[in-house]
């Protein structure tokens, strides 16, 4: 027997305690990682994606602002400036966007009555980012998705062009074929991870495997 979706994110509510509680913000060596806390740097992160994927020339949505229990954006900074950020979404039977493209690989996944975390919007700075820093912003995503979300299952939608990147330095494995997702005008691949399988502890230090471009980046400071 199913879990309705309403049912699922009630019990998840009540078993979920506050981001504060749960993840202590790695701060040293001018490095912060923690999630948001206001709408200020909330628009922060959504112009760092906005700025990246136009870039790419990917098409962008505008992004809520809305601090909700469901959602919650992960935000680095290195000397006080912003250098990346991802949104983490617990399933609530309808919020996730992969759903859109991949109705029958999310389907399956909710059969399994597990909690689904979706990553979406990573938006990295390659001028202030360093493998140090998103080593410290991929385990504390990992830590969230875990601990605050208790997600057993997570999905990201990515480019192929990253495959390598999340597949070898994240955990990831291939679950949707390569389609082509409208949200960004791009190709794109489903790819799974079972959170119940540990984090991998660093990241290999080439910027190569990062997929970071060379390019200057006009800088957006916020003081987190």
């Amino acid at each position: 027997m199913l879990i309705s979706p309403s049912a699922l994110s009630h019990s998840v509510q009540a078993a979920t305690v506050s981001v504060t509680q749960l993840a202590l913000p790695v701060n040293h060596g001018g490095l912060l990682v923690r999630p948001t806390a206001s709408h200020r740097e909330e628009h922060a992160c959504n112009e760092l994606v906005r700025r990246m994927y136009a870039w790419r020339d990917y098409l962008t949505e505008p992004a809520s602002t809305h601090l909700s229990h469901d959602r919650l954006t992960l935000a680095a900074w290195h000397d006080g400036e912003l250098a990346a950020t991802l949104t983490l979404s617990r399933d609530n039977g309808s919020n996730l966007l992969a759903e859109a493209l991949y109705p029958t690989e999310i389907a399956d996944l909710r059969s399994k009555e597990r909690v689904i975390c979706e990553y979406s919007r990573l938006a990295i700075d390659p001028v202030t980012s360093s493998t140090q820093l998103m080593e410290h912003f991929f385990r504390m995503a990992y830590d969230l998705a875990k601990s605050h979300f208790l997600a057993k299952d997570a999905i990201v939608e990515i480019n192929p062009r990253h495959r390598r990147f999340y597949e070898r330095e994240i955990g990831f494995t291939e679950l949707g074929p390569l389609r082509v997702c409208p949200r960004v005008d791009a190709p794109a691949l489903l790819l799974y991870r079972d959170m119940e399988q540990p984090h991998k502890a660093r990241l290999r230090a080439s910027r190569a495997h990062l997929q970071l471009p060379d390019l200057p980046v006009a800088r957006h400071p916020i003081t987190p």
